[in-house]
């Protein structure tokens, strides 16, 4: 089975055996991994990138294996801040930061919140979690103008997991998706630009960071691309996606883990498989992970037609799956494309069920 990670260098903070001393948990994430420098699949052109935070190395990362870590992307403060509005919020649920006991109201050691938090709700700045530098950053990455910069964008689609629940070894827990339950993906879908991983709490190793499959945007922008204008629905795509990877690519040390800073921000790729993973550290309040995954909208369309033009480093991992390659073979060709009528079918029904996969981060 064709392996999209092959040839690939290990780009980021691996699991922490890996390790021959575990990486502080306020270290960014591959600052100083020599590996995460180099690559043997380098972006197609050169696209145009307006100035910011992120350097030429994060955005080749970003291109090549699906994301990259903006550190300080909003003040630690307004961080904590927010955070404690979280605790108050889960307060509502009785479950209290300084009982642990209460934490087993959470099922199976996590909660998911679907409250979208704007401006001043509970009392938070949510609205400082979009800095200037976090917005200067998607202009790198979506290019200027071409993302939805409005009053829509809050801090929502919460996952807060719980220490001394689950057991080792660390690995994803939730299903491997892609987000967008709710509507048919296309190679040049809109409805996510960027997927932020938001970090309100410091994550160590082994603190239930969101799991990444490094490189699997690829494989999803060629699945995307052979379906063609109709479409894939999200939990098929995943589905699908999941298949095409095999399940090597989304275990053991291929796996990587969001970890970082409160305040950090990991931005990732709209067709980057994720799933939720175990938080293994000790029983502690500090410990307890909180991190939200809003999405960030395009203004237009994805530009995938091979017409010459700069993409933005968002676009090329769709321009390069317009380049299919007769040698690899995919198990996803095997699999028969769905009636036209029943794909609807589904559109539908994924569109009543909401946006949430069932393995949501």
């Amino acid at each position: 089975m064709w392996h999209p990670l092959s040839g690939r260098a290990a780009a980021a903070v691996r699991m922490e055996s890996e390790k021959p001393a575990p990486r502080a948990a306020d270290a960014p994430l591959n600052a100083d991994d020599d590996d995460a420098q180099r690559s043997t699949d380098a972006p197609l052109g050169a696209p145009h990138v307006a100035p910011g935070p992120l350097s030429a190395d994060d955005l080749a990362q970003f291109v090549r294996d699906g994301y990259c870590l903006l550190p300080g992307a909003f003040p630690r403060d307004v961080a904590f801040d927010c955070r404690d509005a979280l605790w108050r919020r889960v307060g509502d649920l009785g479950i209290a930061a300084d009982d642990p006991a209460t934490w087993s109201l959470a099922p199976k050691g996590r909660l998911g919140l679907q409250d979208v938090f704007r401006e001043s709700d509970l009392g938070a700045p949510w609205a400082e979690c979009w800095s200037d530098r976090l917005r200067a950053a998607l202009d790198q990455l979506c290019g200027a103008g071409r993302w939805v910069d409005d009053d829509a964008l809050g801090c929502g689609w919460w996952v807060v997991t719980f220490p001394g629940v689950a057991n080792a070894p660390w690995g994803a827990e939730g299903s491997w998706h892609v987000d967008g339950h709710g509507y048919a993906h296309r190679v040049d879908s809109r409805e996510i630009g960027v997927l932020p991983i938001f970090l309100f709490s410091d994550v160590a190793a082994r603190g239930g960071g969101t799991a990444l499959a490094p490189g699997s945007h690829r494989a999803v922008a060629e699945l995307l691309w052979r379906a063609g204008a109709e479409g894939v629905p999200g939990p098929r795509l995943s589905a699908l996606a999941r298949e095409a990877l095999g399940a090597e690519a989304l275990a053991g040390d291929a796996v990587v883990e969001t970890r970082g800073r409160a305040g950090d921000v990991m931005l990732t790729h709209p067709f980057l498989l994720h799933a939720r993973s175990k938080n293994l550290r000790d029983v502690d309040a500090a410990a307890v992970r909180f991190m939200c995954h809003p999405a960030v909208r395009l203004a237009a369309p994805m530009r995938v037609a091979d017409d010459g033009g700069a993409p933005s480093p968002v676009e090329p991992r769709a321009r390069r799956a317009s380049r299919p390659r007769a040698r690899r073979r995919r198990a996803a060709d095997a699999a028969p494309a769905p009636r036209p009528a029943r794909r609807r079918e589904r559109d539908a029904a994924a569109a009543r069920a909401g946006p949430w996969p069932p393995g949501w981060s």
